[in-house]
């Protein structure tokens, strides 16, 4: 495991240009409904604390992420998020380089077994690679004025600027839209599928068990509509929502990327218990 706090990540988002944005952009599967950007999402599960931690996992592992829905529901936005702590980037890259590019992730969703959404997916890869490969800015903090400044014409390399800002992770998303809205309902069972290649990270947090998360959720509003009376206290009360199980899943033999075939929640074998990954299922 890997100390990672999630902070100064938006100072990298900042610097690194806009490519590495349109990136990310890319990440969603399906092309996005006009309105996507626009709107607001409605999250029905979701977990985003700030006090976790960075969990490591091997290159060639598949996890299985299992989350239960509560409530009539409509979703259609599937996310984790990533994680490269500066220890395993070479690592990473030296993975990268002995496989096929195009094969190095893919990130399944599935509805009670069967398959609804997947794709080849190697966006956090993509922008790592394009954030090591850039120049950046002279950042350095001017104690007169107490503010950073940069230099003119002066550059740094990624590993310079991150050492130089004390950030010790480059953190990143995989985002699945999915390609219609799907109506899920009570007892029905959401699990999200991610085959690596390569190592990479898991932000995670301590949690112990679904009905702690619900709680987490009222207290810290990780569910509901941001900037609308719709509040995750309402949510709850109402019975609308997704809670995760509190567990990481290994599956021995990954599912074929793109295949209809059904899956077995069965078949998979703990590897990490009272842990819960960041996320978000939500209606956008």
């Amino acid at each position: 495991m890997v100390m990672g706090p999630r902070i100064k990540w938006l100072v990298v988002a900042m610097v690194v240009v806009a490519a590495v944005a349109s990136l990310l952009i890319k990440a969603l599967f399906f092309p996005a409904h006009p309105n996507f950007v626009a709107t607001m999402p409605t999250y029905y599960g979701r977990v985003a604390c700030n006090d976790g931690y960075d969990l490591v996992i091997p290159g060639n592992t598949t996890i299985v992420l299992i989350y239960h829905v509560h409530g009539n529901l409509t979703i259609n936005y599937a996310s984790l998020e990533i994680d490269f702590p500066l220890s395993i980037i070479n690592k990473t890259l030296s993975a990268l380089s002995s496989v096929n590019p195009g094969n190095a992730m893919w990130f399944g969703v599935y509805l009670n077994g069967r398959l609804i959404a997947v794709g080849n997916y190697t966006n956090p890869v993509d922008a790592l690679l394009y954030a090591v490969s850039q120049p950046y800015p002279y950042v350095y903090y001017n104690t007169t004025v107490n503010r950073y400044e940069t230099i003119p014409n002066r550059t740094m390399t990624f590993w310079q600027f991150m050492k130089a800002e004390n950030i010790s992770v480059f953190h990143t998303a995989i985002i699945a839209r999915l390609p219609t809205a799907i109506n899920v309902r009570p007892g029905d069972t959401i699990a999200l599928i991610l085959y690596s290649a390569v190592p990479y990270a898991l932000p995670v947090c301590s949690i112990t068990s679904e009905a702690e998360e619900v709680q987490l959720m009222a207290r810290y509003g990780w569910v509901g509509k941001p900037g609308t009376p719709l509040t995750a206290q309402q949510l709850i009360e109402a019975g609308q929502y997704i809670t995760e199980v509190p567990t990481i899943y290994l599956m021995s033999k990954p599912p074929t990327a793109g295949s209809q075939e059904a899956i077995s929640i069965s078949g998979v074998k703990p590897y990490m218990n009272n842990t819960a990954p960041i996320y978000a299922l939500a209606y956008w």
